[in-house]
Order: structure tokens, then sequence, then C-alpha cells
């Protein structure tokens, strides 16, 4: 049997009980169910506060995850304003791509206006609206493109992805996941 020195002892216990806490960070239990009368309860691991923001969005916004049950939680990650601009940029596209369908049929009304040799102040109004549609696609297309080559790496929270079990339009419960963002403040947001 190998003995070790009092002195080494002593400062494996401080690591063992790091060890103890970090196991415990990662469960998936929900909070409610933790041990009564453990004094670690206030005072929060970073997983738990996270996971515990989350499951408070997911109740204050309980319509959207109808039945809702946890699964299990992914590991924290950080959210960078690269992130940010990869996400909305892809958001911003979709808008300026559902915008072009009306900024079209706009453009083929004054075109067939034209055609048609239309009162001028019909051919007028039409083009007004064809240049309002322009105008909006424009401008959707300038908010895409601020978000192209952006480098930014600072910090802006903690993103966790977070399976569950809810109802789906059907009434049957179905495996689904989502990404959420956690903001220092305390915020959440579902990507």
């Amino acid at each position: 049997m190998i003995q070790y020195p009092a002195p080494a002892m002593k400062n494996l216990f401080p690591a063992f009980i790091f060890l103890l806490m970090a196991a415990g960070c990662n469960s998936s239990a929900p909070a409610d169910k933790a041990a009564a009368g453990a004094p670690a309860a206030k005072a929060a691991a970073p997983g738990d506060t996270l996971q515990q923001a989350v499951a408070k969005y997911v109740a204050a916004h309980a319509d959207a995850f109808p039945g809702y049950e946890p699964v299990r939680w992914g590991a924290p990650a950080a959210y960078t304003k690269i992130n940010e601009a990869a996400i909305k940029g892809v958001v911003a596209m979709q808008a300026f791509d559902d915008a072009l369908t009306p900024r079209n049929q706009a453009l083929a009304n004054y075109k067939a206006s034209l055609a048609r040799h239309d009162a001028p102040a019909k051919t007028a109004a039409i083009m007004g609206l064809y240049g309002k549609a322009n105008k909006h696609n424009d401008s959707l297309l300038v908010i895409a493109n601020s978000f192209i080559g952006v480098k930014d790496s600072t910090r802006l929270g903690t993103q966790l992805v977070h399976a569950y079990r809810a109802k789906n339009q059907a009434g049957a419960l179905a495996l689904d996941s989502a990404t959420f963002v956690v903001y220092p403040g305390g915020r959440v947001e579902q990507l």
C-alpha cells in the first residue's frame, strides 16, 4: 500500500470537492428536485443558473412549448457578435427574399400599366407602389449586408442548446430542441 504524506492528502481534498461540484453542475435534474436544505442552492453554479434562466423563459412562454418536458441540456458556449451577425444576417436575407414577391408583382403591374397605355395618373399611382416596394427591398438588403464580414468576437452572452418534449399540432409529445442565449443581465432569447 502506498502511503502519502499528510500535506499531499490535504491538497487533494479541495480538488476532490471541486470535481464533485463540477459533476453536479452537469446534472439534468430539474432545479426543484435539488436536495432540501442544501446551502449551495442559493449560490447556483453557472450551468445551473443558465438552465434556470431558460426554464423561466420557457415557463413564461408556455403557449410556445405546450406540454413541455425537459430532456437534456447541451454544454454552454460563448455567444459572440460573430454568432449574432450570422443568425441575424440569415433572418434579414429571408425577410429580403420574402419581400421580393410583392416587389416583383408591383413591377409587373407597372409594366402592364405602361403596355396598356393607362391614364398617366393611374400609371403614376402604380409606379408609386413599385417605388415603395423597391425602397423597402433596398432597406432590407442594406440590413442584411450589414451583417456580412463581422469579425468582432466580443462576447454577448452564453448560448445553450436544450432538448425537450412538447406537444405537436396533433397533440402527441414529440422530441424537439431549441437554442437559447442567456445575456449577462439574465435576459433570455430563443434563436
